[in-house]
């Protein structure tokens, strides 16, 4: 896992609106594809339901978290 990529795309919803909006939009896969991620890394990101950024910054921490701790 990759958590400099994973914490760039938090990073960068926070500053960019654009970006915010399109990862919550249904424009996720295009814009993530500007990031060196894992195959995993990718599904998990796509399969994040959430309605705002605060969701999504949870869910994928919380999986971040747990991937972590198996290790």
């Amino acid at each position: 896992m990759s958590k400099l990529n994973l914490n760039a795309i938090v990073t960068k919803a926070l500053l960019d609106n654009q970006f915010r909006a399109d990862i919550l939009n249904g424009h996720r896969n295009e814009r993530i594809s500007e990031f060196d991620l894992t195959e995993d890394e990718k599904q998990v990101i796509l399969a994040i339901e959430a309605d705002n950024l605060d969701q999504f910054i949870h869910r994928l921490g919380r999986w971040m978290y747990a991937t972590e701790a198996a290790y």
